[in-house]
């Protein structure tokens, strides 16, 4: 009897399924509203005390509840083209009813704005930094490029966006290919539009391409032959959402490109195609990897995976041509950004303190018209900003002679004793000719590399012998993580770079991270209302607090949470057991399409 009931049962539990997926659909859309409501609080004339960042961050927090039991359920549900469906065209809803707000706790946007004007106007955006042209005025003997950039002050809506940029005394730090989409908006926009109609168009292009990485995502999903509920991982992520619709990062450009590049990559392993269309796809996966990396740079990392995994699908004559291809494209589209000049800019002796920035510039004071070296951005971006980091954070406070520092910036768990690591700087310095200020970042730039090279080498020998997309997508997925995680700049929004391949990963934990990153944006608050009180009895203020107490309880819980289950999970199983390695639930066969 039982047998002869289950498959009328079926068709229920299926519908039971869809009905739940569509209930928590209506719950974060108007999550999502309410969130975009709350955005006009954030509004740049509404002062810092004022902003409800408590209120935001419990939206997100409930949010991110609803997300999880979405994927449960999802993963519940019948595979089929009905739950593509209601995933995909949730996803659209949550981000047309996102974009249309201020953003929340983030300025990036402005520098978007300003880039795209500075190339209408044919003028490299590594030439002059925002602050130059705010001080230059159109009657003095300056460049005449530098003259065309003070014109565009007259209008008072590119002015404002000015005044707003972040970190105005350095030149942008963001790559050619990033800066073709901010020019393409800036010729796209009436010259009559205000700050916040600007601010919307600038984010419309970068929501296209979020969602455009959603459809390559369900694509890969049944290459992989993995469960297409998954898609929700990513479609429905509250920080994929606030950071790209409400906030308008550009990273989703540079997500899209990485994981268009994969896709060809992966397919190489199926075989699906003639020799031709195989070496075509090969090369279409190094030329989109190399544009990823004109988009931002971090996809580099994953270049030596993608370079093996040309190596066993083709052979090593056609993969040593695409990755020549690769390096020759990179090179060409980072040209701009290439240093010209050995001596050093004057913003390489400075300290760029990310820890202790506030949300807005300061009223900027360099004078200088002299045109700065295209490097200066991103050098002053590699080797001085570290913010709401970890393991970087337990290296270099370790490394920092702090025994003559306050007692605010002295981290509790700081264990190395002081005449060690005052002996390793004193050396190090001195071996190398560097900034006794600076050592300590270097060194601890460099042993986090080294860390990353370990994985890197540990994750490519063992999927060298692997046939299966789903293998090399999960080291895709891993080398993104453990570089986030490694990085002295683990900002929130570069975790969007990882979440698109989050559902290769075998542990749960990963997951997890897609709501811990959202803690970062409690510093503000704490930034506000501890501006220079101690906090909970501490010797630290708001912003020490955050860095020094709270990224523990950000961080420290899932690190042990990711060990256990490390320790605990199987061996890496192949194709016939691929499904439940990933899944968060026990999955049944007609789960798969």
């Amino acid at each position: 009897m039982n047998s002869s009931l289950k498959p009328a049962c079926e068709p229920a539990r299926a519908g039971l399924g869809i009905t739940i997926l569509v209930l928590l659909a209506g719950l974060l859309t108007l999550l999502y509203g309410s969130l975009a409501a709350l955005s006009f609080r954030f509004a740049p004339d509404v002062p810092v005390t004022e902003r409800p960042i408590l209120a935001a961050l419990g939206i997100l927090a409930a949010a991110f509840v609803a997300y999880i039991l979405a994927i449960i359920v999802a993963l519940q549900t019948k595979a089929d083209r009905v739950l593509l469906v209601i995933i995909i065209a949730a996803s659209i809803l949550f981000r047309v009813v996102s974009v249309y707000s201020w953003p929340i706790l983030e300025i990036d946007i402005y520098r978007y704005l300003w880039d795209g004007n500075v190339v209408a106007q044919g003028v490299s955006p590594y030439r002059y930094s925002p602050e130059q042209v705010l001080q230059a005025t159109s009657h003095r003997n300056i460049p005449d490029d530098l003259k065309r950039l003070v014109q565009l002050r007259k209008d008072s809506s590119i002015n404002t966006i000015l005044t707003r940029v972040h970190y105005a005394h350095l030149p942008t730090i963001y790559p050619p290919v990033s800066q073709a989409a901010f020019a393409a908006v800036a010729y796209l926009t009436p010259n009559r539009a205000g700050v916040f109609e600007r601010i919307m168009l600038m984010k419309l292009p970068f929501v296209v391409f979020d969602l455009t990485t959603l459809v390559i995502i369900s694509t890969l999903l049944r290459l992989s032959r993995k469960h297409i509920g998954w898609s929700a991982s990513y479609g429905w992520c509250p920080l994929v959402i606030k950071e790209i619709a409400n906030t308008g990062h550009l990273d989703s450009l540079a997500v899209f490109l990485t994981v268009l590049a994969l896709f060809f990559a992966v397919r190489l392993l199926r075989n699906f195609t003639s020799v031709g269309r195989s070496r075509i796809h090969t090369l279409l996966s190094a030329v989109l990897l190399a544009l990823a990396v004109g988009a931002k740079f971090y996809p580099v990392v994953l270049a030596p995976m993608v370079a093996a995994l040309w190596m066993k699908a083709i052979g090593w004559r056609w993969a040593s041509a695409a990755t020549l291809t690769f390096v020759m494209i990179t090179t060409a589209v980072l040209w701009p950004m290439i240093p010209w000049k050995a001596q050093p800019s004057s913003t390489d002796c400075e300290v760029i303190n990310a820890k202790a920035e506030s949300v807005f510039p300061a009223v900027p004071s360099d004078t200088m018209t002299t045109p700065q070296d295209p490097s200066t951005g991103l050098t002053a971006f590699l080797g001085h900003w570290e913010i709401n980091d970890f393991l970087f954070m337990l290296v270099i406070e370790n490394l920092k002679p702090t025994m003559d520092g306050a007692p605010e910036y002295r981290p509790w768990f700081s264990i190395v004793p002081h005449c060690w690591r005052a002996e390793l700087v004193a050396a190090t310095s001195r071996w190398f000719l560097l900034d006794p200020s600076r050592t300590p970042f270097l060194l601890a730039r460099l042993i986090t590399v080294v860390c990353f090279l370990a994985i890197l080498t540990g994750l490519l020998h063992r999927v060298r012998l692997s046939e299966q997309p789903a293998d090399w997508l999960q080291v895709a997925f891993l080398l993104l993580a453990w570089f986030w995680l490694l990085s002295p700049t683990q900002n929130p929004w570069y975790w969007t770079w990882a979440i698109p391949l989050v559902m290769f990963a075998r542990s749960k934990a990963w997951l997890a991270i897609g709501g811990l990153a959202m803690v970062y944006y409690l510093r503000f608050w704490l930034m506000n209302q501890f501006p220079n009180q101690h906090v909970l009895s501490t010797p630290y203020t708001g912003a020490m607090f955050f860095d020094f107490v709270v990224t523990w309880f950000e961080y420290a819980p899932w690190f042990v949470w990711l060990m256990l289950e490390t320790a605990w999970s199987r061996p890496l199983h192949r194709e016939d057991d691929r499904s439940s390695q990933f899944s968060i639930l026990p999955e049944r066969k007609d789960l798969f399409s």
